[in-house]
């Protein structure tokens, strides 16, 4: 029984030894500040400048297509070449276009020539007048079919519709051409717009003016917003925007991807980094600093914009978030800015 008793006092003395050597290193811990970088909530604004990623695109795109079938026979252009209007892109055999052009020009000059005869006998009450019309019906018909023949010739040769650069060309001599199937495009290079996604909680208080920030010309050009989709894409939530270009025109090329910086009007809610944001299965939390020491607090979020996360409830003006160095604070830990 007494040895019972003593190693029961061993034990708690051995317990009491711990638990101070864990409150000692706690301590020895804590006089060690971990180093995070912060920021401080502002007051709301009813404004706020939202920056999106865009590309530019030619002011007008111009899709072309063959409007017969045919083996290609000629290419006079290649991608990127600035085109007339009314240039020679390509052309197809046309061996049946020109056979049927010969047979409807002949029958229409048959029929012209008879109704020319037959309208000056007719005028002296020779020709009856049901004779006339019969001639007249042959005439109109015959003139019919050898319009119908130039047009099909001339579809066997696809040309430029206005002033531009020919993009997207990918045929080859020989290959087989089927109707209505896009074959290249001509790009409208007199201007450009840029074309950017925008949040659903951005996109009704966008303003109409703004600027693109452009890396590759190292140049910022005025821009103003022309479209805004009425639907959104329903697995991002977002909705295509389009702005014209002021400008650039010399340096500017498609495909090249500027920052578009523009006004988000009446725009309450607090924004702050993603990376801040920890997702939690109780839901989402960030750290802030108060009195030197870390506080994890729960936030709800009201979407993912282009320049951060939009906080609903959980933070007011004069928090201070910490952005940086998080990843090994615990709830009471003393924190120094760096």
């Amino acid at each position: 029984m007494e040895k019972n008793i003593v190693k029961l006092q061993i034990l708690g003395l051995a317990t009491l030894a711990l638990v101070a050597c864990s409150q000692t290193g706690n301590h020895q811990k804590e006089s060690k500040p971990l180093r995070v970088n912060t920021m401080v909530i502002a007051e709301k604004s009813n404004n706020a400048v939202a920056r999106y990623v865009g590309t530019v695109e030619p002011a007008q795109e111009t899709p072309l297509s063959m409007q017969t079938a045919g083996r290609v026979v000629s290419i006079s252009a290649k991608n990127g070449q600035r085109l007339r209007k009314g240039q020679t892109i390509l052309q197809v055999d046309n061996t049946q276009a020109l056979n049927a052009l010969e047979s409807a020009k002949a029958t229409f000059q048959h029929a012209e020539d008879a109704y020319n005869r037959v309208s000056k006998v007719h005028n002296k009450g020779v020709v009856s007048d049901q004779k006339m019309v019969e001639i007249e019906s042959q005439y109109k018909q015959a003139k019919s079919i050898y319009a119908a023949a130039q047009e099909h010739l001339k579809e066997c040769t696809l040309v430029s519709p206005c002033d531009g650069v020919l993009s997207g060309l990918e045929v080859a001599v020989g290959q087989s051409i089927i109707p209505g199937v896009q074959l290249c495009s001509v790009l409208d290079v007199s201007g450009f717009t840029v074309r950017f996604t925008v949040p659903e909680t951005e996109v009704s208080g966008l303003a109409e003016k703004g600027e693109m920030e452009c890396a590759a010309i190292k140049k910022t050009l005025p821009v103003s917003l022309t479209s805004k989709s009425v639907t959104a894409n329903p697995l991002t939530h977002t909705y295509d925007a389009v702005a014209r270009i002021e400008g650039g025109r010399d340096v500017l090329r498609t495909g090249m991807v500027g920052i578009v910086c523009v006004p988000v009007l009446n725009s309450e809610a607090i924004i702050i980094p993603a990376r801040c944001v920890l997702l939690k299965p109780e839901g989402a939390t960030v750290w802030l600093k108060q009195d030197d020491h870390a506080v994890r607090r729960a936030i709800t979020v009201g979407g993912y914009g282009s320049n951060g996360v939009r906080v609903l409830t959980g933070l007011q003006a004069g928090d201070v978030v910490i952005t940086d160095g998080y990843q090994k604070l615990y709830e009471g830990c003393k924190i120094v800015e760096e």
